[in-house]
């Protein structure tokens, strides 16, 4: 029997396995190939000139077969996801001694694509200057290097900085001469640094509520004359699209769940984030709604330690990624009775509940009405994830309530 991947991927941001561009091999076999895959593995991205880090490679008996994860991290995930293509291809051709498998070319082809899609050193100075400064880059779809979000970013001409390579045309400066290996480029020294860094960027998560709290945070927003860049069901290059919009004070993104589970989230981190709902059906590639609902919370994970996580305390699924929030949490319940609030309360936690149609607004033992709860039960949900993400950014209750009757 073929040595069969099961699961294969390529994170391109935060995802659920780690912080970093990833990738994850699983496959099922007969034998236990786990020192077989580690090894050839590293072979093949020394050979092919590739950066991976901290693999890890994991086994799993289930019955007569073993289930083998792989996971390494690495700043070219597609080209890692087709070195992982390679060793399986290879061990399954060395398993029925397939003799027109030639291993070098693959090898060779990976190479070529590394060297073709590697930025120009200039970019990778930038980068690596922007990294040092906690400044987000990445990639545009218009093939411009990125540094920064919204109103605080900026963007370059990778093609340019390829041209000047190709022509010869770079300064002593440029290429370190007569510097320090650790010297800044003249581009970098160029570059408005004190100008560049984040906005805040609020990450909504879930199904059918998550774009009806987006709407409203994005609505709330520009009534107080914020420039907000809005993206509802956002896949990854919407998200990015959305944090490169020039005039764009604050971001917004409700983010499609497909795009979390096959790429991780576009973004290293946010200033808030919520879990307003889980959806009804399950992925084919998830296996639980545990598993789902930890893809879910990949924004919560990256969340400012100042900032709020906004958790849906319906759901038990949800409730459970509480005790990973790296800043303080606030619930929200369609029911009074709710017990995971009531031990929150006790602890002195934030959280939102309805009683007798009302909204109530709690702190620790305090309470206070806020709002009418006249939506319909399905609707309920993202009303109130939108009212506590409105409460935990530092708005007024007249100015919320203003927004709902609007």
């Amino acid at each position: 029997m073929p040595t069969e991947i099961v699961r294969l991927r390529g994170y391109d941001g935060p995802n659920l396995y780690g912080p970093q561009t990833s990738v994850v091999l699983q496959v099922r076999s007969e034998k236990d190939l786990s020192k077989r895959i580690k090894n050839i593995l590293k072979d093949g991205a020394q050979n092919i000139g590739m950066i991976i880090g901290y693999l890890d490679v994991e086994t799993e008996q289930q019955n007569e077969d073993f289930l083998i994860t792989a996971h390494y991290v690495t700043p070219t995930p597609s080209i890692g996801v087709e070195l992982a293509r390679y060793v399986v291809d290879g061990m399954n051709a060395k398993e029925v001694g397939d003799e027109e498998w030639d291993p070098e070319e693959p090898l060779w082809d990976l190479k070529q694509r590394l060297r073709a899609e590697t930025l120009p050193i200039q970019a990778l100075q930038l980068c690596a200057e922007a990294n040092t400064r906690n400044i987000p880059s990445f990639v545009r779809a218009d093939g411009r290097l990125q540094i920064g979000y919204g109103v605080r970013g900026k963007q370059f001409d990778i093609a340019s900085f390829k041209e000047r390579l190709s022509s010869g045309s770079f300064s002593v400066d440029d290429i370190g001469l007569g510097a320090p290996p650790s010297a800044r480029s003249a581009a970098a020294v160029d570059v408005p640094w004190q100008q560049l860094g984040l906005v805040p960027l609020v990450a909504v998560s879930g199904d059918r509520s998550r774009d009806q709290t987006a709407r409203f945070i994005a609505g709330l927003l520009q009534s107080q004359g914020y420039a907000v860049a809005l993206t509802e069901s956002a896949d990854f290059a919407a998200t990015h699209a959305a944090l490169g919009e020039p005039h764009a004070a604050l971001v917004v993104a409700g983010l499609a769940v497909e795009d979390l589970i096959v790429r991780g989230v576009a973004f290293e981190r946010c200033s808030y984030s919520a879990i307003v709902d889980v959806p009804e059906k399950l992925p084919a590639e998830i296996r639980s709604f545990e598993e789902l609902t930890q893809v879910l919370g990949i924004p919560m994970l990256v969340t400012n330690a100042e900032g709020r996580v906004v958790l849906n305390a319906d759901v038990p699924e949800i409730v459970a990624l509480a005790e990973y929030a790296p800043c303080p949490v606030i619930y929200f319940t369609t029911r009074e009775t709710n017990t995971i609030v009531g031990i929150h309360r006790a602890h002195g936690g934030e959280a939102l509940f309805v009683r007798d149609q009302t909204v109530f607004a709690t702190h620790g033992a305090s309470e206070q009405p806020v709002a009418r709860a006249s939506l319909p039960d399905v609707e309920l949900p993202g009303a109130l994830a939108s009212i506590a993400l409105s409460w935990a950014m530092g708005f007024s209750w007249d100015q919320i309530l203003a927004m709902m009757e609007n």
